[in-house]
């Protein structure tokens, strides 16, 4: 087996350089979904390393959810994540859709509630007003990835309750029965973890690396009319944007 080497920079420790050598051979082609790694014996010999090295470094690729350690058949290539851009607004059903994938959603509660001083200042609402309220898991190729939940003044949908099931979208709801068009939202995003329950839901590690967003979405007459958060696994998504230098 021909012995390959990593660079000597100091500053870069050996599991960060052969970690980002692995990632390139992903994004580039070289490895492909399903594909097996070098056992950790194998990657120390090839590049020079100790085990210790090599382990750490499938450690922590695996925390990113690009490989997947299966227990007595090795470590693959795990990288199918999910792309979700920032360029479009849409719904996740239509999204999902237009890239070939399969989305359901399983409704894991719904109600009422007052208007908090949070939700009363991001809908632009008297504090105290009515809400309806849903949570849900959301899915793609029967794989749990966000688990949302949204908040929509009453009386701009009143008895919505109604029409809401499982893998019915929400904003085709709002503008087929209600005749709200949602066309643009302001979202906010941040890094963080996942409790218990939460990752019994998306099928996760306790505490696994998640991402939380709060998003307010307009109608056409730039209305606030839902205001939304998400917490999605950071493993099998990705985000997408696009920027213009003025």
């Amino acid at each position: 087996m021909k012995k390959k080497s990593l660079g000597k920079e100091e500053a870069v420790p050996f599991y960060k350089q052969l970690k980002e050598k692995i990632i390139e051979d992903i994004e580039v082609g070289k490895l492909k979904h399903g594909d097996k790694l070098p056992s950790e014996r194998d990657l120390a010999e090839q590049y020079g390393i100790s085990r210790m090295t090599a382990r750490h470094t499938l450690s922590v690729l695996e925390r990113e959810g690009l490989v997947e350690r299966r227990v007595g058949a090795g470590t693959f290539v795990s990288n199918n994540k999910i792309q979700m851009d920032f360029i479009t607004f849409n719904s996740f059903t239509n999204d999902m859709l237009g890239k070939g994938l399969t989305p359901s959603t399983q409704v894991l509660s719904m109600g009422h509630m007052e208007a908090t001083p949070l939700l009363a200042e991001k809908l632009q609402i008297p504090m105290g007003m009515e809400l309806f309220t849903v949570k849900r898991l959301r899915l793609v190729d029967d794989r749990p990835i966000s688990i949302e939940e949204s908040f929509i003044p009453e009386e701009y949908c009143s008895n919505i309750k109604d029409y809401i099931t499982n893998d019915i979208s929400l904003y085709n709801i709002l503008e087929n029965e209600y005749g709200i068009k949602l066309v643009k939202a302001k979202e906010y995003m941040r890094v963080t973890y996942s409790e218990d329950h939460e990752s019994k839901l998306l099928r996760i590690r306790s505490e696994s690396p998640c991402i939380f967003r709060e998003a307010v979405a307009f109608d056409r007459n730039n209305k606030e009319i839902e205001f939304s958060t998400s917490l999605t696994r950071s493993d099998i998504v990705k985000f997408y944007s696009e920027l213009n230098l003025k």
